[in-house]
């Protein structure tokens, strides 16, 4: 299939929905490609700078990359550095400005985004190594764990925190490491999704969701169970929290695929509401908002008391990626239609960028650009106008 790449400012395209004067909830879905307009963006937030193929990706007839870059800031954005894997196994060191490879080394095919701290680099591998990189790219440490690691490592204090596709928190030493302890749950490999959630770090507490539909919050030192809490509703089957959770306010939310979508007392883990919307995706908070991405369901906008302010529709775009917030505007990918960008205030599209495969990974916001990886393996930075 030829490279395809298509701009769009969809003024008439109708997948936004607000809450109008009367106070109901217009709730829109449309098919994503049929309603696509053919016609110039005119005024853009986003332009492209730079695109790089990372992976050959030619063979695939359906190609998929989960993987997210993540930048390193230096003193000016001359001396910034961004690092990105792929399901190639290459890692790769980038000038953000010119794209122009640093270096490159084999660490296996990977399907996360790394977190850079302090000179280094943690990444998670899809056959479970946690490799630990200096910035030059020579390999300090690695640990193996025993199953895809899909999500990004977090730090807690002098700790390196990592969740595995096989319900495992593990706790390394973050200089050496050395394992320190391991938090498991058991559940029923033949009824769960591929995927798996992330970490979210709030003071000594680090909360996690698993398979069997619960959600963990777990403490940081030692990994004992401060409360666990189900988010399974009255579903047997695909329970699974794939959704990495977040803070919000004195909440942890979070979303089981067939479950739901669950606001938890930080403190307890009592459910203060709850909201039947099936195929969970990705989270992100404002100071006052909640923003949720479920396949087929839509995007969502709700208040911290569980009120959904709009809802736009994706039927037909494929599995949504991790939201991301910047100033007025909520960013997100769909597996089989490309990037949107849309109004946080309203959920009204504004652009959206068709790389000609769709996009999976989340993406990564930096000084003045994003970033975002399509499934085709062509890393985009895009600049924010």
């Amino acid at each position: 299939m030829p490279f395809l790449q298509r701009w769009f400012l969809p003024a008439s395209l109708a997948l936004s929905a607000c809450i109008g004067g009367s106070g109901r909830v217009s709730d829109v879905s449309r098919d994503v490609g049929s309603a696509l307009p053919q016609e110039d963006p005119g005024i853009a937030v986003l332009s492209l700078f730079w695109r790089s193929e990372m992976a050959d990706a030619s063979g695939d007839a359906s190609p998929q990359e989960f993987a997210s870059p993540a930048l390193r800031l230096g003193a000016s954005s001359h001396e910034d550095q961004l690092f990105v894997g792929s399901h190639d196994g290459w890692f790769y060191a980038l000038n953000p400005i010119s794209s122009e490879l640093v270096w490159k080394v084999k660490t296996g095919s990977v399907s996360s985004r790394p977190l850079v701290h302090r000179g280094r680099i943690y990444v998670g591998t899809d056959d479970g190594f946690v490799i630990c990189l200096d910035i030059l790219g020579e390999e300090q440490w690695r640990y193996a764990t025993r199953s895809p690691i899909l999500g990004e490592p977090i730090i807690a204090g002098d700790a390196l925190l990592v969740a595995n596709e096989g319900d495992q928190v593990y706790s390394l030493d973050l200089e050496t490491g050395k394992f320190r302890w391991l938090y498991k749950t058991d559940s029923d490999e033949e009824f769960t999704l591929r995927g798996h959630s992330g970490l979210t770090l709030d003071g000594d507490m680090v909360y996690a969701g698993f398979a069997d539909g619960s959600v963990a919050a777990l403490r940081t030192t030692t990994g004992s169970v401060a409360w666990l809490s189900s988010l399974r509703g009255a579903s047997e089957r695909f329970v699974d929290v794939d959704t990495t959770p977040i803070i919000a306010g004195d909440m942890v939310v979070a979303a089981s695929s067939a479950g739901g979508l669950y606001a938890l007392d930080k403190a307890t883990g009592r459910i203060r509401w709850s909201r039947e919307v099936s195929g969970g995706g990705g989270l992100v908070a404002s100071d006052d908002t909640i923003f949720f991405a479920a396949a087929e369901a839509g995007i969502y906008a709700l208040d911290f008391d569980g009120n959904i302010r709009w809802r736009q529709g994706l039927r037909g775009g494929g599995e949504p990626s991790q939201p991301a917030l910047r100033g007025e505007y909520v960013f997100y990918g769909l597996s089989e239609a490309g990037l949107f960008v849309a109004k946080a205030a309203t959920g009204e599209v504004v652009q959206y960028f068709d790389p000609g495969f769709g996009i999976s990974s989340p993406v990564s916001l930096g000084r003045d650009r994003l970033y975002v990886m399509s499934n085709s393996a062509i890393l985009y930075a895009l600049t924010l106008n």
